[in-house]
């Protein structure tokens, strides 16, 4: 363990779960995101019966703008950190996500939605895997309310262990620097481990959730740390 280094793709919190970390002897831990968001300004809020967030930035940069939200709407989210996260605006999920695998996810939140309409306020880079994997009946509305763009001035320290919380800080992280087998690689979420897949990484660990605690009982499972 001595001298190891902990690289994650996230500025985290000061009160973050990984700071607990820091405690053990010679762990280093470099928390930076490689990505930069900017808001996309939006003018009209279809009016569905549902919303739906599959991040953070999406929640932030959708009521940062005054949206006209229709008074019965219900709230879906991607993870206990999002319905979390929610609740600073002071909402209330009525779905939350289970596990990391965004299809099962979206199957859950199918049977939740019905034949009912949906708000998707996200990135204009957006995968749309939930969307994807709705029936036919189902009228989704996508909003673009912010977008992503890589950062060119990556200079990060060899790493023994890579968190990566999105693909979009995949393909910043390996735009730059090469695969090496002697380093652990964690994705955060199906779709990320599939972006790690394309820069021919494969053996990838995915915790069981979201949320912060679900990587540290990954790393400490697998005796990382």
């Amino acid at each position: 363990m001595s001298g190891k280094t902990i690289f994650i793709s996230r500025k985290l919190t000061a009160d973050s779960p990984f700071f607990a970390l820091l405690q053990k002897e010679d762990l280093k831990i470099i928390d930076q995101s490689l990505i930069q968001t900017t808001q996309i300004r939006y003018s009209y809020t279809p009016q569905t019966n549902w919303i739906f967030f599959t991040s953070k930035n999406a929640i932030d940069y959708f009521f940062a703008q005054d949206p006209d939200i229709p008074e019965q709407v219900k709230y879906g989210v991607i993870s206990n950190a999002s319905a979390q996260h929610l609740l600073t605006y002071d909402v209330v999920a009525d779905f939350v996500g289970k596990g990391v695998n965004l299809i099962n996810i979206a199957k859950e939140f199918k049977e939740a939605l019905q034949d009912q309409s949906v708000l998707f306020p996200q990135a204009i880079d957006s995968y749309q895997t939930i969307q994807k994997q709705l029936a036919f009946s189902n009228t989704c509305y996508n909003l673009y309310v912010y977008k992503t763009s890589i950062r060119n001035d990556i200079d990060l320290p060899y790493s023994d262990i890579l968190i990566f919380t999105s693909p979009s800080n995949v393909i910043a992280y390996y735009n730059k620097y090469k695969p090496d087998s002697g380093q652990t690689v964690i994705a955060i979420g199906s779709t990320t481990k599939y972006k790690l897949n394309e820069f021919n990484v494969n053996e990838i660990l995915t915790p069981d959730s979201f949320e912060e605690k679900g990587l540290l009982k990954i790393l400490v499972e697998n005796s990382i740390v």
